[in-house]
Formats: structure tokens, C-alpha cells, sequence
């Protein structure tokens, strides 16, 4: 059985490569890379979001994984994902630069997430 992690213990995991990890019910889960084609539309998607923010004059700023999300599972507050995009205010995003970048569950949540999966059958 594997050892459950706190989020506290997750926030400074290391394992000496450079895999990325999200907490999953305590539960560590390599992230992937994912397709070229998931790369595609993740990037087609940042630079529609990042053009919309600049032309409504928006304070926010879009971030392409690289933004912590904790949320609950199964009634723990030991689960943190990293969406492949994340909006949030550009003054929040300020105050993420200076430590780790999650965002807690006593801060605003972010304005928007998304996560490109892919659809079997389609």
C-alpha cells in the first residue's frame, strides 16, 4: 500500500526528477505530457482566453499549467490538481510568484479552469 501524503507533504515532494505530480486523495499522480494535439488545442485556447482578456481590459492573467488547484475528495482537503489552464486576477497570480503555486481553499478560486481531456468514440 502506498503512504498517503498531507498536502503539507506533497507542497515539498521531491523525488529528483523533474515529473510533475498532483494529489490525488493523498495519492501522488505523475502528470502526463499528452499529445501534440492536446498541446495544440491548449495552446489555441491560451492565446483566445489571453486576446479576450486583452481586449475587455481585464485585470487577469491565463496560465497554461502552471497553477495548483486544491479542491476535496471524498470529504478530505488532500487533493490538489493542475489544471492545463487556469484564469485568475492578475494580483493573485502577483502574490502566487513568491511561494508555492496553489491556490488554498480559504482564497478566491480561480475565475476559470480548464481541462482538456480527450472523448473515446468520438
Amino acid at each position: 500500500m502506498t503512504k498517503k501524503l498531507t498536502f503539507e507533504e506533497y507542497l515539498t515532494y521531491s523525488n529528483g526528477t523533474d515529473t510533475r505530480y498532483e494529489l490525488v486523495n493523498g495519492e501522488l499522480v505523475a502528470m502526463s505530457i499528452g499529445t501534440g494535439q492536446h498541446g495544440e488545442i491548449i495552446d489555441f485556447l491560451y492565446r483566445q482566453i489571453d486576446a479576450e482578456i486583452g481586449r475587455t481590459g481585464r485585470d487577469w492573467i491565463v496560465r497554461p499549467v502552471a497553477i495548483g488547484v486544491r479542491s476535496p475528495r471524498a470529504g478530505k482537503w488532500d487533493t490538489s490538481r493542475i489544471p492545463d489552464l487556469t484564469v485568475i486576477p492578475t494580483q493573485q497570480w502577483r502574490e502566487l510568484r513568491t511561494r508555492e503555486a496553489v491556490i488554498e481553499l480559504n482564497e478566491p478560486p480561480p475565475i476559470l479552469v480548464i481541462e482538456v481531456v480527450k472523448l473515446f468514440g468520438i
